[in-house]
């Protein structure tokens, strides 16, 4: 089991025209299967081999790659083919970091990402949230700020 036990998909999903003008009901699950696999972190990208994808979906590599292109055609994943990642288009407007520690967090996995192209795009739609925005010194004072032994008496002396 992954040590993420959630993963938030809007409902406004299922009325999206990028999502409802998907032809087939491969491209439909896929794009689920992205947004709530258990490769997925908080940047919204990842490396996914096709074996894995394949063998999760119990799919045949020509179903899953038709799918996956199809998706990147309708601009709701983008996919750099040199590092087998996968980001998907429009995550940190749904999924933007909620607090200090989850900002840290998702810049963290933002700098990991191998593909320039994907990184880019994940910086740039993180830097729209409202902790994206802020540096990395003001996110890191908000957690120190909020942490319970930075609140101890005795640490507040130290300070």
């Amino acid at each position: 089991m992954s040590g993420r036990e959630w993963s938030k998909v809007s409902p406004a999903l299922w009325r999206s025209p990028r999502f409802l003008g998907l032809q087939g009901s491969d491209e439909r699950l896929l794009l689920v299967y992205f947004m709530t696999g258990d490769h997925m972190n908080s940047s919204g990208c990842y490396r996914l081999p096709d074996g894995y994808a394949i063998a999760d979906l119990g799919w045949t590599l020509e179903q899953y790659r038709t799918a996956r292109d199809l998706l990147v055609a309708a601009e709701l994943i983008s996919f750099d083919r040199a590092t087998e990642e996968v980001f998907v288009n429009r995550w940190f407007k749904h999924n933007p970091p909620t607090n200090a520690k989850h900002a840290k967090g998702a810049r963290r996995m933002i700098n990991k990402i191998d593909s320039d192209e994907l990184r880019l795009l994940a910086e740039a739609e993180f830097c729209e949230t409202d902790w994206g925005g802020q540096s990395e010194q003001v996110v890191n004072s908000e957690i120190s700020n909020h942490s319970r032994l930075a609140n101890t008496p005795m640490l507040q002396r130290v300070r």
